[in-house]
């Protein structure tokens, strides 16, 4: 297999070209033009790189002062999602925008939208462009290649001497060592593949996942979950989509109808039940008006970490005296902190709950009625089953009791 290798735009009129497209000059065409693949050849990559001068990025009296180099790929972005609209938000993002990447900016600009930097319209046409360039994963990559389809050959060698291996527990249905068994092979795959560029839709999370469809489609099926409640346990598939499911794996795939989608089924129908108990029971709790304070003295103690970051904006921080609302302006001064803060079931206010311990999210978003907003609770609930349809891969995770029940650090 080739190893790719980025090339330096040096062709002045190439890059003349690249300098002068503009946001409404980028079209499917122009994407076809810069990065199809005809007779073998593209004009660009989106990881070749191009130098930019100084005074050609960015709004009137905010040109960029230095040059820079960047990606053909990202400049392309940047020109068509950031410059016009976001630039006093973002500048110029010159990490590759991957899943987590655009995580991020979506993060970013929910912040800006809830704090008034950026406008509903600003939103909406970015997400109608997001929406524009999806199909263009497959210019910019592959969905398959020859490397890819033929990947099997590889795999199955190195899976031969880990059935040897794992026999007696792969026979026993230990779904701890076929999870083990992936893992070595998705790695071995990875290496072999690495230089492929279908493999660029999987590592960016633009399309697939590859402990999920990579893993089903070319490696193996894995544990598969027993729905009968004599036996138990889990039956191991140990073939792939790609190659065909063989006749003693059928049998199991057969099976996996009860246990996965339509216990799965039950399991969206229970959350959509609870989602109505839940606006049932509480949509007659109501906000009291902006700047109410119950003067609890009664906090949550809390890590504002990755994890709770996101849950606990808007909500107001306690030091000394003072009640400081967390935004996106100061959340890295908490990030990683233990902090007390005002918490909503925590309000000793009589008819409904103040403006304090319910923090400003609901306020900023002109929500009085916080009781309808409840049913999110077992939503989520309903949609992690929903989504578990399109991933039936079994995941196991080794739990420290005393941890868990917080008797030790």
């Amino acid at each position: 297999m080739n190893v790719r290798k980025s090339k330096e735009i040096i062709k002045q009129s190439d890059i003349n070209y690249l300098l002068s497209l503009k946001e409404e000059d980028i079209t499917a065409s122009v994407i076809m033009e810069c990065f199809g693949e005809f007779d073998g050849v593209s004009r660009f990559h989106p990881y070749d790189t191009i130098e930019i001068p100084i005074g050609s990025y960015g709004p009137e009296k905010k040109k960029n002062k230095n040059k820079f180099t960047t990606t053909v790929g990202l400049w392309i972005f940047n020109r068509y999602f950031i410059e016009k609209d976001l630039f006093d938000l973002f500048q110029y993002i010159p990490n590759t925008i991957n899943k987590s990447m655009f995580n991020k900016i979506n993060t970013t600009l929910s912040y800006a939208l809830l704090e008034d930097e950026i406008t509903l319209e600003v939103l909406k046409k970015f997400i109608m462009k997001v929406q524009f360039f999806m199909p263009f994963v497959s210019i910019l990559s592959p969905n398959h290649t020859m490397e890819m389809l033929t990947c099997t050959k590889q795999i199955n060698k190195k899976k031969e001497e880990l059935i040897k291996k794992y026999q007696k527990e792969l026979e026993a249905g230990n779904e701890v060592i076929a999870e083990k068994m992936e893992n070595e092979l998705l790695d071995y795959a990875k290496e072999i593949l690495k230089d492929d560029p279908a493999m660029d839709m999987f590592n960016s999370g633009a399309r697939g996942s590859i402990s999920n469809n990579f893993k089903n489609m070319y490696v193996m099926r894995g544990a598969i979950k027993d729905p009968d409640p004599i036996n138990g346990g889990y039956n191991i598939a140990l073939s792939n989509y790609s190659d065909g499911i063989s006749k003693e794996d059928y049998p199991v795939l057969a099976k996996s109808l009860a246990a996965g989608p339509y216990a799965r089924a039950k399991k969206t129908e229970l959350g959509g039940y609870w989602e109505k108990q839940f606006l049932s029971a509480f949509q007659h709790i109501i906000l009291l008006p902006e700047g109410s304070d119950c003067k609890t003295t009664r906090t949550i103690d809390i890590v504002l970490d990755d994890d709770t970051m996101s849950n606990m904006m808007y909500s107001y921080i306690v030091e000394g005296n003072r009640l400081i609302e967390l935004t996106s302006k100061n959340m890295e001064r908490y990030r990683g902190k233990k902090v007390k803060m005002r918490f909503s079931s925590l309000c000793e206010s009589k008819d409904g709950i103040c403006s304090k311990c319910a923090g400003n999210l609901f306020y900023r978003v002109g929500v009085t009625n916080v009781g309808v907003a409840t049913p999110i609770i077992p939503s989520k609930l309903k949609n992690l089953s929903m989504k578990s349809f399109h991933d039936s891969t079994v995941k196991t995770v080794e739990m420290d009791p005393m941890r868990a029940f917080g008797l030790k650090k």
